[in-house]
C-alpha cells in the first residue's frame, strides 16, 4: 500500500480538505497499488488525522475533495481498513487460481459428504483457501436447508475479528445469511469466544468482531456466545432435527461436510446446544441488549461504538477503502453499521432494508 501525508484544513460541516500538489494527485492514482490518503490537521482537539482511500483523490478535478468528519482515524476505522486491506489483497492476488480451483471442485456439491485437502488446491494462500472453504460450506447448508426445523441452531467457529472479518466482506456470505434468513427466520447462531483470546486482540480487531454479530442480528438472528474454551475445539454445524456438518475454519483442510452428522456427533452438538443457549454471556431478551453486552465483554465502550456507526451510515465507508477483488463487497460491513445506528428504529428495519438503505 502505498500512503501519502499531507496537511488539511477544516471546512463546513468539519469535512477536511486535504492541500494536495498535482503530483499527489498523480501518486494516488496507481491502478496498480492500494493507496491511501492521510491528512492531518493541525490544532484540532479530537483528532487530527483523517482518511481516504487514495481513490477518492486520484487524478486532476475541477474542484478540492473533502473527506468526511467520519473519517478520523481511530479504532473504528483502523479496523476497516485493516479487515478490507488485508482480505482484499489476500484474495485478488489468487483470482484466477481461486476461480479455477473452485470450478475444479464441483465434482463434490452432488456428495452428501465431503472432504478436501488443501493439496487440492495448493497454490493458494491461506485466506483463498478459506474462502473456497466457506464458499462450499454455505452452498452445502443451503442445499439442505428443509431439512431442518424451524429453530435451528448455527454453530461457527470465529473467534477473532480476523475470522469474523469474512461476514462482513465475502459477498457470499452476506448472500448466506440473506437465505437463512429469508427460510429460517427464527435461527440462533452460536459463538466460543474465551477471554484469552481477547487478551491478545488490539481493540481495533474487536471492533470487526461486534460488527459481524452485528450484522447477524440485523437479519433477525440471534447470537448466543460462550466463553468456555473447550467448546472451541468444535467443528461448524447446524442442529434443528437434521444435524448438518459444514466446518472450514482452523480445519485441517479446506472442508469437511456431512448431509447428516453420526449419532455420537449429534449428541455432541446437542450439548453444545445446551451450553451455547444457557450460558451465553449476552443472554438478554433484545438484540439492542445483547449487542451493548457484547460490546461490554469485548471492552469497547458502547456509546462510542455506536456514535462511530451513527457517524458512518451518514457518510458511508467505501471512501475508506473500498475492496477491489469482485468477491468481495462492503454491503455487509454497511449494513452492520447502519443496524447499529438504527437500533431505536430497527422494529421494523433489518437486514435487506438496511442493506438498501
Amino acid at each position: 500500500m502505498v500512503v501519502h501525508y499531507c496537511a488539511a484544513k477544516v471546512g463546513e460541516h468539519g469535512r477536511v480538505t486535504p492541500q494536495l500538489t498535482e503530483d499527489a494527485a498523480t501518486v494516488l492514482n496507481r491502478p496498480d497499488f492500494r493507496t491511501m490518503l492521510i491528512a492531518q490537521v493541525p490544532d484540532l482537539d479530537e483528532g487530527d488525522l483523517y482518511l481516504s482511500d487514495g481513490r477518492e483523490f486520484a487524478g486532476q478535478r475541477p474542484t478540492p475533495g473533502q473527506i468526511p468528519a467520519a473519517f478520523v482515524l481511530d479504532d473504528f476505522t483502523v479496523g476497516l481498513i485493516w479487515a478490507i486491506t488485508n482480505t482484499d489483497t489476500a484474495i485478488l492476488a489468487d483470482d484466477a487460481a481461486l476461480d479455477t480451483y473452485q470450478r475444479g471442485l464441483t465434482r463434490y456439491e452432488q456428495l452428501t459428504a465431503s472432504a478436501a485437502t488443501t493439496s487440492e488446491a495448493p497454490e493458494l494462500n491461506s485466506v483463498s483457501q478459506r474462502w473456497l472453504g466457506s464458499y462450499f460450506c454455505a452452498s452445502h447448508i443451503s442445499r439442505n436447508l428443509s431439512r431442518l426445523s424451524p429453530h435451528p441452531m448455527f454453530w461457527t467457529r470465529e473467534q477473532r475479528g480476523e475470522e469474523a472479518a469474512s461476514w462482513l466482506l465475502w459477498s457470499h456470505k452476506l448472500d448466506y445469511l440473506r437465505h437463512t434468513a429469508r427460510t429460517l427466520p427464527s435461527a440462533r447462531r452460536g459463538f466460543c469466544v474465551p477471554e484469552h483470546q481477547l487478551e491478545s486482540s488490539p481493540r481495533y480487531e474487536r471492533v470487526v468482531l461486534l460488527l459481524a454479530i452485528a450484522l447477524m442480528e440485523a437479519f433477525g438472528i440471534t447470537v448466543e456466545v460462550n466463553a468456555e474454551p473447550d467448546l472451541a475445539d468444535v467443528e461448524g454445524f447446524v442442529l434443528g432435527d437434521a444435524a448438518i456438518v459444514a466446518n472450514f475454519l482452523r480445519a485441517p483442510g479446506l472442508w469437511y461436510v456431512e448431509t447428516s452428522a453420526p449419532r455420537s456427533r449429534r449428541t455432541v452438538y446437542a450439548e453444545v446446544d445446551h451450553r451455547s443457549s444457557s450460558r451465553s454471556i449476552i443472554a438478554q431478551s433484545t438484540s439492542a441488549r445483547r449487542l451493548e453486552a457484547m460490546a461490554g465483554y469485548l471492552n469497547i465502550p458502547w456509546s462510542w461504538f455506536r456514535r462511530r456507526c451513527r457517524d458512518l451510515t451518514y457518510a458511508g465507508v467505501d471512501g475508506i477503502a473500498r475492496p477491489r477483488s469482485r468477491l468481495l463487497s462492503t454491503e455487509g460491513l454497511a449494513t452492520a453499521i447502519r443496524y447499529v445506528a438504527y437500533l431505536d428504529k430497527t422494529t421494523s428495519l433489518q437486514g435487506d432494508d438496511l442493506a438498501r438503505s
